[in-house]
């Protein structure tokens, strides 16, 4: 009940900003970055002296970090901000487009005075981000554009990476989108979020009665993926004994991939209406991937809410995964001839003209608790892992990032990542 007030008292207090001015929201926001910075000066002093640190303290260290590294200042409880930020600030094809000034404050004919817009904010950042100053940023003007696009998210409380990231792509979305209707597999939307991240999902349901599929298609800007437990006893599962890298068991990022697209027989109580049988049947339902991304983002289901046993809990095993990925066992004519053999026959052309071959860049990692954790992003640049850690930029070995808890992992087309990584 007492955290229910207090989101509410939040809630309120956001939705009086108004009443103040748009500077005074701002001023408190680079105040909160600066406390925090002095505080953590005083308590952490050792600890970042131990640490390799792009700082003005080490200008020869900081000119051999590749150009766009520079940390984001914490504005009170926003590393889940700062962690998904890095990852569209190196996402190949999105922040080019930014860099571009395609978009931005002179250009936008959506922003004025009174309409704040995420696109316009995001292209500031970026700019900042690839000017070659390592001092670290203080992203307080797009917290504050986001809170105007996301009202009940609106708080100086930690909140959800994940759900962050689908809120800023919608955000740069509804500003920045441009409808054609030429195009229909993709809703003929033109906006720089969609072409970098939207693929095409296809979900066949067949009925176990006569065999009739039914097939229909949805776009998505990412892929959430349950943590495959084969592995783990159901001991293990209920008590969450298992812990990263121990030899009972372990998940990986491919039994996910053939978890998401095995077929799923549907409950009793999901009986799907049969065209052929004309009445309702026993079924079984596949997802697989119609269309790539050119950045493919996988979610990886981490949090558990149960409704039944009023309970949520954080899902902390070890999750192995690979730099380099091939998504051709899931897109659709493998998974689709894999089931009916001979029988099927061609597909269209679209799927076998993107290349299914991705590279890792970027990996979103969440420590501690479900309630009181903290999220840290390694970006992968020219082959060499980074650590960002909000203000902090650290180089890190490869071990470390396959030893981290990942909640998020961003893969570009392998052609790309070439491309971005040239010399």
């Amino acid at each position: 009940m007492i955290l229910i007030l207090i989101r509410l008292l939040c809630l309120k207090i956001f939705m009086d900003m108004p009443s103040k001015t748009h500077d005074s929201v701002i001023d408190d926001l680079m105040r909160r970055s600066s406390k925090r910075r002095r505080l953590n000066s005083v308590v952490d002093l050792d600890l970042k002296r131990s640490k390799l640190l792009v700082s003005m303290r080490d200008r020869r260290a900081k000119s051999c970090y590749p150009l766009g590294l520079r940390g984001l200042n914490n504005l009170g409880s926003t590393c889940f901000m700062n962690s998904v930020l890095q990852a569209l600030l190196h996402a190949p094809s999105f922040w080019n487009y930014f860099l571009s000034e395609r978009h931005g404050p002179e250009t936008c004919k959506k922003r004025s005075s009174d309409h704040l817009c995420l696109a316009c904010d995001f292209g500031v950042i970026c700019s900042a981000v690839y000017s070659g100053n390592r001092t670290p940023y203080s992203p307080a003007q797009f917290l504050y554009s986001w809170w105007h696009h996301s009202a009940n998210l609106a708080s100086y409380e930690q909140q959800d990476a994940h759900e962050f990231f689908i809120s800023v792509l919608d955000g740069i979305h509804e500003r920045e989108g441009k409808e054609r209707n030429s195009n229909k597999d993709n809703g003929g939307c033109q906006c720089i979020a969609h072409r970098v991240f939207s693929g095409m999902l296809r979900s066949d349901v067949t009925c176990t009665a006569c065999g009739f599929t039914s097939t229909t298609y949805d776009p998505c800007v990412d892929i959430s993926l349950n943590m495959d437990t084969t592995n783990f006893s159901s001991v293990d599962v209920a008590s969450k004994s298992v812990r990263p890298n121990e030899d009972t068991g372990r998940s990986t990022l491919l039994a996910c991939l053939d978890l998401f697209t095995r077929p799923e027989r549907l409950g009793s109580d999901q009986k799907l209406y049969c065209q052929n049988c004309q009445e309702r049947r026993d079924s079984m339902k596949q997802m697989s991937i119609k269309r790539l991304p050119l950045v493919l983002s996988l979610h990886i289901k981490r949090f558990e809410h149960s409704s039944l046993r009023r309970s949520s809990r954080k899902i902390d095993w070890f999750l192995q995964f690979p730099f380099s990925l091939d998504m051709t066992p899931y897109l659709s004519p493998s998974i689709v001839r894999n089931r009916f053999g001979n029988r099927i026959f061609g597909f269209e052309s679209d799927e076998s003209d993107i290349s299914s071959e991705f590279e890792v860049f970027a990996v979103v990692t969440h420590s501690g608790m479900l309630d009181s954790g903290h999220y840290v992003t390694y970006l992968r640049l020219q082959d060499q892992w980074y650590k960002c850690d909000d203000a902090w930029i650290t180089e890190v070995d490869e071990r470390i990032v396959r030893a981290a808890q990942c909640y998020m992992i961003f893969y570009v087309q392998k052609m790309l990542y070439c491309k971005a990584n040239e010399d």
